[in-house]
């Protein structure tokens, strides 16, 4: 006996001992699945409507609904039921009609059948279902009680916030599904990942970008084993839904862990460019995430601009975490697009273009013969180290023009963006380095951090 059929023979146990509840709830005969549950539902009503009884006498409903097995079907109503006031009464069916809601969605979803005006309507009536007789104020809370609560920032792994929503975006050939393959390893494992801790967790990774063989060869290079994929091409008779269609509530029923999607471009069909297209689907992520996912997502640059990801501002703006990969130069740390990913020597850049969290930025090799990214060492720390000594000592208190000035006859020369770069990074780093004011004059002016 399955649950949603417990909750049916209640529902139905509740009319038969008290059929007078029909007069205060509009249920009615497509609340229950068509057969036997539908059957006695039609019955019980008929029956009320006849004659108003206080209960239904169990022999009378066994003999109109008729059939074989009717009479152990309508006694496990009554074994399986008790009185109910209205409230309750009223609480079960707006489950049963949940239930219903969800069912007929998700078999149309298995079905292939998407867009349909009748999963709209059903979608429609789950949500209007599943929203709480609650008033406003009674989920307030006081910023006071907030701040005593255990509520703190965990992190999965380097620079990916537990809980949130992060998008991965670079240029097209630097191997972002490779990093995330190696990332969805060490998570499924909580293994190390890039030099740091990983929380081990589910991963799901939904593929809509690559071929299934490609996913493969891939899984066989990493030897990735507990990450589960979801992938068109395997689930012939239920693929993952695109996130612009009713059926993107089947994204629920998985486990609650990390949840990789490759791309976010193949997740909806609308236009990439349009807020008004792209809103309501970082909207769902979110959704994802208040009910315990992570959620990290590749999305790609554009070929106007190798360093911006495509697409309307509304992806940044409702994204808790932006993630950009870039090739670096060495010399200068400035963005290229120059990239052979045969080379092993190329160096990139892996940081916040915009958080809710702690920023952070690392710098990476990929070397697939090698297994992988790895880490390596920031091109840029000894400069930083400099600036923070001089700031902190005979500089303290001069302005931006001076301290460049300084850096590039004491430090390695190089052109003042470099030099503007690190300062802006030195007061964003936690510990920060050194901290910075305007003058009266507007001039920025730089002082020790403590």
């Amino acid at each position: 006996m399955s649950h949603s059929s417990d909750l049916e023979r209640v529902v139905l146990g509740a009319l038969q001992f008290q059929p007078s509840l029909l007069e205060n709830s509009d249920l009615c005969d497509s609340d229950f699945p068509a057969g036997r549950f539908r059957e006695t539902f039609q019955a019980i009503a008929d029956l009320w409507e006849e004659g108003r009884p206080a209960e239904i006498d169990p022999v009378i409903l066994a003999e109109r609904i008729g059939g074989n097995g009717v009479g152990e079907f309508v006694a496990s109503l009554i074994d399986g039921s008790i009185k109910l006031n209205l409230d309750v009464f009223r609480g079960r069916v707006v489950e049963l009609r949940k239930r219903a809601a969800l069912g007929r969605i998700e078999a149309r979803a298995r079905a292939g059948l998407r867009g349909l005006d009748e999963i709209d309507g059903d979608l429609e009536v789950y949500k209007q279902l599943d929203q709480p007789a609650v008033n406003p104020r009674d989920v307030l809370i006081k910023m006071s009680d907030l701040q005593a609560l255990e509520i703190h920032v965990e992190w999965v792994a380097k620079l990916l916030p537990e809980k949130a929503v992060t998008m991965f975006h670079g240029p097209g050939g630097l191997g972002k599904t490779w990093f995330d393959l190696q990332l969805a390893k060490a998570v499924s494992e909580g293994k190390p990942f890039l030099g740091s801790p990983t929380k081990k967790m589910p991963v799901t990774y939904v593929d809509f970008e690559n071929p299934l063989a490609v996913m493969r060869e891939r899984a066989i290079k990493f030897e990735i084993r507990d990450v589960e994929l979801w992938h068109p091409g395997h689930a012939l008779r239920l693929p993952p839904p695109k996130f612009d269609t009713p059926a993107w509530v089947l994204f629920k029923d998985l486990q609650p862990g990390l949840l990789i999607l490759d791309s976010f471009r193949s997740l909806f069909d609308g236009d990439e460019n349009a807020s008004q297209d792209t809103a309501p689907v970082m909207n769902r992520f979110k959704e994802l995430r208040d009910i315990g996912f992570t959620l990290k997502t590749i999305h790609h640059t554009g070929k106007a601009n190798d360093r911006m990801y495509k697409g309307s501002t509304a992806i940044s703006d409702l994204a808790d975490n932006v993630l950009g990969l870039h090739t670096v130069k060495r010399e200068t740390l400035e963005e290229t697009e120059d990239w052979a990913d045969s080379d092993p020597h190329a160096l990139l850049s892996l940081g916040t273009a915009k958080t809710r969290f702690e920023p952070g930025r690392i710098f990476l090799t990929f070397d697939l013969d090698n297994g992988g990214y790895s880490l390596a060492p920031d091109p840029a720390l000894d400069a930083l180290d400099a600036l923070a000594e001089y700031i902190n000592g005979p500089g303290a208190g001069q302005n931006q023009s001076e301290i460049i000035a300084w850096a590039q006859k004491a430090i390695a020369g190089g052109r003042k963006g470099k030099y503007i770069a690190l300062l802006n990074r030195g007061e964003r780093e936690r510990p920060l380095r050194w901290r910075c004011r305007k003058s009266l004059k507007g001039a920025k002016v730089y002082e020790p951090a403590s």
